[in-house]
């Protein structure tokens, strides 16, 4: 069987500025950035996947060691065709997906080792454990995927691959990006945004500092073992290329699809606690000492609801995706030096696997979203802080809707205990009873907190564009109306339900006049920098 090269086939999606689908080689995708929206494909794995290998393309084919040195590539708009081609010369035979000695990212075939279906490599496809996350027609038993797919999925397999399992020469641990929320700046081109998350190695050093055997694993001569305890990052060319897993494709020479594979543990990083990663977001655990984790995404938490964590500055309990970081120091340089130009508001694509919270070997669903961020936001702390005070506001008026959904469901279950729900709402320390363990449970089924969440998605963003122009009083008061509104309506969706369900009005009423007077306490109280908590009369 000929081989399938990814340095001159066309196996790339992307999209043109007019919209248009289309298929490019990986110097393509460079060459051409310029003139291309962005990557498209139906995966948000695949997507971060061919991010992280054109970024290492181009830290390899252009000068990125300093700030000075990137700001020359963002100002000549476009990569460098002429590197490529000569870096092409000398590497790309190692971009053989087929080669009989070193196919592209994968082992050589191992006779001891098991064969899977192929639909084994798809980590949002139905295999072994694991739900359907979504559908691409491929079903573990009966899938093959034609070489430029193949190639795609290899490349999110080798970043997302989860942990668990029996397998050589180590228990299956987790790939770079299995666990924790990763952020992409996205520009107005492939070009912007390729570049704009290309930190300079200088960036680099507080995570993966760059040394003299940083390369990408393609130019590996003698590739070293996997140590059980961690293999050393030795810089960003080789996290970058990171080879989570030894995979073999078993290919159908006739249809030149890919039907089988094999797949067995490769490197692990160390379990050290450091931060890696610029994309991530880290939290420290200050009872255990255990240094850095990544933050992770929630089932029941939309993306956008991570915003104000995202853009606060780094701190000893938290740490800002350095990326983010890079992005504020342009603004800042931006207002030194003339001839800079970037656009005025970029998106943040957020992206990651939800999976169980042990042993991360499940995994339930994954999630990207954009946030778009005027860039003015970066410029001054006040407004990130301006940010934060949105969020902590509706959490708190999101913990006051909890409360209430809760006494609607005890009042309504054990009618003498009415005023004992009541103080619920209040907050009171004077129930005479304790609300049953089953009534939280009932009162999420509820609704209320999620219509509660939705309906406010849409004013965060708006508030996210109105902070750099307009008063910030203005904007936090705008915020609570809309909150208050939204809190109001959820519940009376819920009200109503039980209402016509047979539910007696009395203790509907009374739950929600307490709510409404206690809820304007509550933005009260946080806008006048207190504690809501009382045992006052109503």
């Amino acid at each position: 069987m000929s081989g399938f090269s990814l340095w001159t086939e066309p196996w790339v999606p992307v999209q043109t500025l007019e919209g248009a689908p289309r298929k490019v080689s990986l110097p393509q995708a460079l060459t051409e950035a310029h003139t291309l929206r962005g990557i498209l494909d139906p995966s948000p794995l695949v997507t971060v996947a061919l991010h992280r290998m054109l970024l290492a393309l181009i830290y390899r084919t252009h000068a990125l060691a300093s700030v000075d040195q990137w700001q020359t590539l963002w100002k000549a708009g476009r990569f460098d065709a002429h590197a490529l081609e000569v870096y092409g010369q000398k590497w790309a035979e190692r971009f053989d997906l087929l080669h009989p000695t070193r196919p592209f990212y994968q082992v050589l075939f191992q006779p001891d080792e098991k064969v899977h279906p192929v639909a084994a490599l798809l980590l949002e496809a139905a295999s072994g454990n694991n739900p359907a996350l979504f559908d691409h027609g491929c079903v573990e038993g009966a899938a093959v995927l034609p070489l430029d797919r193949a190639a795609c999925y290899l490349l999110a397999h080798q970043l997302f691959a989860p942990a668990g399992g029996k397998s050589k020469p180590f228990y299956r641990s987790d790939a770079p990006l299995t666990v924790g929320l990763v952020v992409e700046v996205m520009g107005r081109t492939l070009f912007e945004t390729l570049v704009l998350n290309a930190m300079p190695l200088s960036q680099w050093r507080e995570l993966a500092p760059p040394s003299n055997e940083d390369r990408p694993f393609w130019e590996e001569l003698l590739p070293t073992e996997p140590v059980e305890d961690g293999t050393r990052v030795r810089g960003p060319l080789h996290y970058l290329t990171w080879q989570s897993r030894q995979v073999k494709f078993v290919a159908d020479p006739d249809r030149r699809a890919v039907t089988h594979c094999q797949i067995a543990q490769r490197y692990c990083l160390p379990k050290d606690g450091s931060r890696v990663d610029p994309g991530k977001s880290y939290l420290t655990n200050k009872a255990k000492s255990l240094g850095w984790f990544p933050q992770c995404l929630q089932k029941d938490r939309a993306v956008w609801r991570h915003t104000h964590v995202l853009l606060q500055p780094t701190n000893k309990t938290h740490a800002q995706p350095q990326v983010i970081s890079w992005l504020a120091a342009l603004r800042n340089r931006e207002k030194l030096s003339r001839g800079l130009s970037l656009p005025k508001s970029v998106a943040l694509a957020v992206s990651g696997l939800i999976t169980d919270a042990m042993q991360h070997t499940k995994i339930f669903q994954w999630r990207r979203e954009e946030i778009g961020l005027p860039l003015a936001i970066l410029d001054e702390p006040q407004l990130v802080e301006q940010v934060n005070q949105l969020m902590t506001v509706a959490v708190e008026v999101e913990r006051h809707l909890t409360r209430t959904g809760e006494a609607l469901i005890w009042a309504l279950a054990e009618r003498n205990h009415l005023d004992n729900a009541l103080d619920h709402i209040w907050k009171r320390k004077n129930a005479t009873a304790k609300m049953p363990p089953t009534v939280p449970g009932a009162a999420r089924s509820l609704g209320i907190i999620l219509r509660y969440w939705a309906a406010m998605e849409g004013p965060f963003r708006q508030a996210l564009w109105q902070l750099p122009e307009t008063s910030a009083g203005a904007v936090q008061q705008s915020w609570r109306e809309t909150l208050q509104c939204s809190a109001r309506s959820a519940l009376k969706v819920a009200r109503d339900a039980l209402q016509g369900s047979g539910a007696p009005w009395e203790p509907l009423s009374r739950i929600e006049d307490a709510f409404d007077r206690r809820l304007q306490r509550v933005l009260d109280s946080i806008e006048e920098g207190k504690d809501d908590d009382d045992n006052d009369d109503a």
